[in-house]
């Protein structure tokens, strides 16, 4: 596996950092919301990013051969 740098526009990146924030200064571990399912949720939903396992082509990726 290797890292990629991925940039995104800069009030997508603020509004995910807001949010993930907000999930960190107000969660409560006795809530039945899961903490890792509202990062997940905050990355996804606001930064728009998501591990290419969502994909239908899980090979989307890779090089074709010349």
């Amino acid at each position: 596996m290797t890292n990629q740098d991925v940039y995104i526009a800069t009030d997508t990146y603020r509004t995910m950092l807001d949010e993930l924030e907000h999930i960190a200064r107000t969660f409560d571990p006795t809530s039945p919301h899961d903490l890792r399912t509202q990062l997940i949720q905050a990355v996804g939903e606001e930064g728009g990013i998501w591990p290419d396992s969502c994909l239908s082509n899980p090979n989307h990726n890779e090089k074709k051969a010349a």
